[in-house]
């Protein structure tokens, strides 16, 4: 038979990977974003990666709370300079883009 600190374990592990896999699924969204983002603005997207930022809480507007997710990455405009980026997800959903440079550049979605 089972204890109850094996099923405990048991059920840890289980949430462990489903968190990974959730967050796994979340990196792919936000980076294509971030791809597609860079390339309409013809800037580059610099070593194709994102990394996590944070997490924040965050209100809809009808007022609703959620956890957002906060992904950094770097870019540049002219070949020579180098930048940061941050997109915004909440749930599976890009909130926003934030870009800095000579002038933050802010994008709702």
């Amino acid at each position: 038979m089972y204890s109850l600190a094996d099923i405990c374990i048991f059920f840890l592990i289980i949430l462990v990977i489903v968190y990974w896999w959730r967050t796994r699924d979340l990196h792919a969204i936000a980076l294509r974003a971030a791809r597609k983002y860079c390339s309409e603005r013809d800037i580059q997207l610099l070593d194709e990666t994102l990394m996590f930022g944070r997490f924040s809480l965050s209100r809809s507007s009808n007022g609703k709370r959620f956890f957002s997710r906060h992904y950094v990455f770097d870019f540049c405009r002219d070949g020579t300079d180098r930048h940061k980026g941050e997109i915004i997800l909440r749930g599976q959903s890009v909130v926003s883009v934030l870009l800095e440079g000579d002038a933050l550049e802010i994008t709702q979605y």
